[in-house]
């Protein structure tokens, strides 16, 4: 379930988004946070698809064990009453499948021959408090603050390239503490977010090669699933 919450999160921050540190004082802050919150609101705007490499790590703080997932996203925006498409393929351990297509939840396990095919509201509904807030259509950074409360916490190297960290701060109670994103000063788009869950669990989620605006068809979103599949709805 905490996986589901994850993935959710993940399609929530993009539906809703849709050198060394730096020091700032108290004046510089609001203006850094302006500036990078105003380049996420025109990035979400101009992009018509997504598509990256992502890299999923869950720690188990407790007993200081990391799991790493590899994978492959996808993603196209809600326009019109075109509805908003979301797509994970696991590679490597497994070779699991998520899908969301606008409401619709879709977890294929082909190892299992099994999917479970369910709503975003049923899968977070009651578990996550103001996060299951993100999981919407909206496309407004302004929409993700009702949720949050917003800090800039520095700016930062990753992967070769520069962003600027800020932390989101839940506005009311829910699984995860905190979340932050790393916020490409070039892209203005988040390559990699942590989440802070409350019982001091994390699972850090990078995203590599991104590649905007990519000719992705709406079929790419679809999963096919094999006759003889076990359809359940658990959640």
């Amino acid at each position: 379930m905490r996986k589901f919450l994850v993935i959710l999160a993940i399609a929530g921050m993009l539906i809703l988004l849709s050198g060394a540190d730096r020091s700032a004082d108290a004046n510089t802050k609001p203006q850094l946070l302006t500036g990078i919150l105003n380049k996420m609101e025109k990035a979400n705007q101009e992009m018509k698809s997504l598509k990256a490499e992502m890299i999923q790590q869950k720690t188990n703080a407790q007993i200081g064990i990391t799991d790493t997932e590899y994978g492959v996203m996808l993603y196209k925006p809600a326009e019109g009453k075109t509805k908003g498409k979301f797509r994970i393929d696991y590679t490597k351990p497994t070779n699991n499948v998520v899908s969301v297509i606008g409401e619709s939840f879709t977890f294929y396990q082909p190892r299992l021959n099994q999917a479970l095919k369910s709503t975003l509201a049923k899968a977070s509904k009651g578990r996550t408090g103001g996060y299951a807030q993100l999981v919407g259509i909206d496309g407004s950074v302004k929409s993700l603050a009702n949720n949050y409360n917003f800090d800039f916490v520095r700016d930062e190297m990753l992967n070769g390239q520069m962003t600027t960290v800020l932390r989101l701060t839940p506005k009311s109670s829910g699984q995860f503490a905190s979340v932050e994103l790393w916020v490409s000063q070039q892209l203005g788009l988040p390559v990699q977010q942590k989440f802070f869950e409350r019982n001091g669990d994390y699972t850090i989620v990078t995203l590599k090669n991104l590649q905007l605006n990519a000719n992705i068809p709406d079929s790419a979103f679809n999963v096919n699933i094999p006759s003889g599949t076990k359809i359940v709805d658990k959640i």
